[in-house]
């Protein structure tokens, strides 16, 4: 069984998403890694592929989820190694809260409680039973990931922060590369 199960939406930004699959394919931990790729053939939207997250639970065989967006690379070669030793030193926690760079935006203490603006979908590793119980309420909207997190908090998930830069991105708010 994975260590960790990376769900990536995309649409029509196969640069971005060839840029993702490296750096997950780089990962020193890489026996440890499922990557689950999920293309958006009609245009529904980012809004439209957290609606569809529960469609795909039975597809996540990792020990935490993280969705890694198709714009999104992982920060260094050893970052999934750095996480999966946290989590064994931390008892599994049922989420594991990191940092994340987007653009100028850099989220390197996301806050626990969530607070909108200050918590990206990158910022959230979450353990497979906790992910399975709660992927359904992303919200259908672009902070989707937020109302997310609130729900894991308002269900009594603790966030266990890890003190690491784990990705970076863009912020392209869901648009095609042009």
């Amino acid at each position: 069984m994975p260590f960790i199960s990376f769900y990536t939406p995309t649409y029509k930004r196969p640069i971005g998403l060839a840029r993702c699959l490296a750096s997950v394919a780089m990962q020193s931990a890489a026996a440890d890694i499922e990557q689950i790729v999920i293309p958006d053939h009609l245009g529904i939207g980012i809004g439209g592929m957290y609606a569809r997250l529960p469609q795909y639970i039975d597809a996540v065989h990792g020990d935490y989820v993280h969705v890694l967006a198709d714009d999104d690379e992982l920060s260094h070669p050893d970052v999934v190694a750095i996480v999966k030793d946290f989590a064994e030193a931390n008892n599994r926690p049922p989420l594991i809260l990191v940092g994340v760079q987007k653009g100028a935006l850099v989220l390197s203490e996301p806050w626990w409680p969530p607070v909108e603006g200050t918590i990206d979908l990158g910022c959230l590793i979450v353990r497979a039973d906790v992910w399975k119980a709660h992927c359904h309420d992303w919200g259908k909207r672009y902070e989707g990931d937020y109302d997310f997190a609130a729900a894991l908090h308002r269900a009594g998930h603790e966030g266990a922060r890890c003190p690491v830069m784990f990705l970076r991105g863009g912020q392209s708010h869901g648009a095609p590369e042009v």
